[in-house]
């Protein structure tokens, strides 16, 4: 078995211009860059192209993208389309102080695909998009406290920032998770605010909500547990969500940012469960910075200007023409077929990780639904996030930076994604490399 130190030689012997970016950067950039969910040790590489399948480092490393933007990418990059719309929208402007036609084409296709959408707001992030889901639940509710599951994550706002990446150790016990802040700087009781459900475990989530169900306004949930580890809800579990939401009249909110892949409706349409409202980002943008959220119709009309509104909404970014634009474009591209094609080579990919891992006799768990997937090194099944944390990160730290070393860009946790960009033979590349950097490190 190899040590850290000789994947991470390749590693530093592949990367020295990335380093001295790096290494300016951080005079300017606390950390060098301004999003820590893409730093890793010793330094991240600096990409200086895109196209396609491949991202171009600043070494002159080419690498096969199957993280795609943290799912963003799902035309892979520079979709002529996309690319050829946009250009075209640059030359009629790029923002105005009054709606554009642009923002009502992709609202359209949108509520006609999502289940939950009567109605649709655009934002700039899915952080925005789900900070307005839960506001639209308190006011809706007349109630504060809202329910999520322990490791989700849906943004940066104070209130979803608790039990996200937590320590076990720190968390309580499984069946009485305790909200664990996930960041320094939150506001004073925000903890208070949160009750925290165990994922996939149908009676202790419900005991958990019955318990509180007087004082919560939502429930907010990823259907695939996305950046942590892209693990999939039962589908019992997502019922039982939705009986108790009902009964209970809270607000039950999905947030499909990353779980918009699934299909052209998202998770909600691939497990026929419909919630109250929803939450988007990443794909919807084709490309640029985006969110939304939506649901039923007596919800969304709190933001109705024209009636009061009761909930204030604005932005001056907030469903420009570029994002819109693009936006649209990509909604078009992604047909049912296109679905199912990704899917397909998807499942060709947790297959054959999981027959090269068989191989090599390392224990693992591939996670994933759709156009999404997740590794995790452990021999016992992954049902939420405390069985991924209860993996061996220390393998799987070697295995990212021994992908990198192979040419295959994934998140710093081994989860992915593809666009259509990808080919079986690029498959069969990420494989081949796979096979490679776990044999260095087993």
């Amino acid at each position: 078995m190899t040590t850290m130190k000789s994947e991470l030689e390749r590693y530093l012997e592949a990367t020295p211009m990335s380093r001295e970016k790096w290494e300016e950067a951080c005079n300017y950039l606390p950390g060098g860059d301004s999003r820590n969910s893409i730093f890793w040790k010793p330094y991240p590489i600096f990409i200086t192209d895109a196209s396609g399948s491949r991202v171009m480092d600043a070494d002159g490393v080419q690498r096969i993208d199957f993280i795609n933007t943290m799912t963003t990418m799902i035309l892979g990059h520079g979709p002529a389309p996309v690319m050829d719309a946009v250009r075209r929208q640059l030359d009629r402007g790029i923002g105005f102080n009054a709606p554009n036609e642009r923002q009502v084409d992709l609202a359209r296709i949108l509520c006609e695909r999502i289940p939950s959408f009567d109605l649709v707001r655009f934002t700039n992030s899915g952080t925005e998009a789900t900070l307005n889901t839960l506001r639209a639940a308190r006011a809706f509710t007349g109630r504060t406290r809202f329910a999520k599951v322990e490791g989700g994550y849906h943004g940066t706002h104070d209130g979803v920032t608790v039990s996200v990446r937590v320590d076990p150790t720190l968390a309580g016990d499984p069946n009485a998770p305790v909200p664990v802040p996930a960041s320094a700087g939150l506001v004073p009781g925000v903890t208070e605010q949160v009750t925290v459900i165990p994922f996939n475990d149908v009676p202790t989530a419900r005991r958990i909500l019955e318990d509180n169900a007087e004082d919560l306004a939502a429930i907010i949930i990823e259907p695939v547990m996305g950046s942590v580890g892209m693990v999939p809800a039962q589908m019992e579990y997502l019922t039982m969500l939705r009986d108790f939401a009902t009964s209970n009249n809270s607000v039950l909110i999905f947030d499909e940012v990353i779980s918009f892949r699934v299909a052209p409706g998202g998770s909600q349409e691939y497990y026929g469960v419909t919630p109250d409202m929803t939450a988007l980002g990443k794909i919807i943008g084709g490309g640029l910075p985006v969110g939304a959220f939506g649901g039923r119709r007596d919800i969304m009309e709190l933001y109705d200007p024209v009636s009061g509104p009761t909930v204030s909404h604005a932005g001056t970014f907030n469903a420009n023409p570029l994002t819109m634009l693009a936006g649209t474009v990509t909604m078009q591209q992604l047909t049912p077929e296109v679905y199912r094609r990704l899917a397909e080579l998807t499942e060709n990919l947790r297959q054959g990780i999981r027959e090269v891992c068989a191989e090599l006799e390392t224990p693992t768990q591939v996670t994933g639904v759709g156009s999404l997937f997740g590794i995790h090194f452990t021999d016992g099944p992954i049902h939420n996030y405390r069985d991924i944390a209860a993996g061996n990160q220390d393998l799987r730290d070697r295995m990212f930076l021994g992908m990198l070393n192979e040419r295959i860009l994934m998140a710093s946790n081994l989860v992915g994604s593809l666009s259509t960009a990808i080919t079986e033979n690029d498959i069969a590349d990420f494989l081949k490399a796979f096979r490679t950097a776990l044999a260095r490190n087993v």
